[in-house]
C-alpha cells in the first residue's frame, strides 16, 4: 500500500489558505472602498417632513406613548376594582406573611392567596377575618384559600 505523501498535503491546504485569505482581504478593501468614496452633498437630508392637511383645530393630535397599544393606559376602573387591585398587589408584595395564628402565602396558579391557619383553627380563623376586615376590606374571602 502506497504511503500518502504529506508533503502534497501540506502544499494543497496553504494553498487553499493563501486564496481564502486574498479573497476576504480583497472584500474588506472593496467594503472600505465603498464607504470612503460617497461624496457628501451640499445639501442636509431632512430627518422630518410636514404635511398640510386640513386637520380642525379644535381636536388635538392623538399622542402615541410606548406601551399604550392595548388601550390599558386610557381605561379608567371603578373606585371597588381599583381598591381591590391595590390591596391585592399590597398584600402579594408582602407574602409569605407569617403571624402568630396563621399564614399567608400566593398561589400563582390559582391567582390566589393561601392561608395557613394554625390550631386551634376557629380562633385562627376569627382573627384571620379581624385582620382581614381591618386590613384588606377590599379582598373578599373569595381570594383566600383556607388550609
Amino acid at each position: 500500500m502506497p504511503q500518502p505523501n504529506i508533503k502534497l498535503y501540506i502544499l494543497i491546504s496553504g494553498i487553499i489558505v493563501v486564496f481564502l485569505v486574498i479573497f476576504f482581504s480583497l472584500s474588506l478593501i472593496k467594503r472600505t472602498n465603498t464607504t470612503t468614496n460617497e461624496v457628501p452633498t451640499s445639501e442636509p437630508t431632512p430627518t422630518t417632513f410636514e404635511t398640510k392637511e386640513n386637520v380642525p383645530t379644535s381636536e388635538p393630535t392623538p399622542t402615541i406613548e410606548i406601551g399604550a397599544f392595548t388601550g390599558g393606559l386610557y381605561a379608567t376602573l371603578p373606585p371597588e376594582v381599583a381598591q381591590l387591585t391595590k390591596q391585592k398587589q399590597d398584600l402579594r408584595s408582602k407574602v409569605p406573611l407569617t403571624l402568630s395564628t396563621f399564614s399567608i402565602d400566593f398561589d400563582y396558579g390559582e391567582d390566589k392567596f393561601v392561608v395557613t391557619l394554625n390550631e386551634p383553627k376557629d380562633q385562627a380563623r376569627t382573627e384571620f377575618e379581624n385582620w382581614r376586615n381591618s386590613n384588606y376590606p377590599a379582598l373578599p374571602l373569595g381570594e383566600f384559600i383556607m388550609k
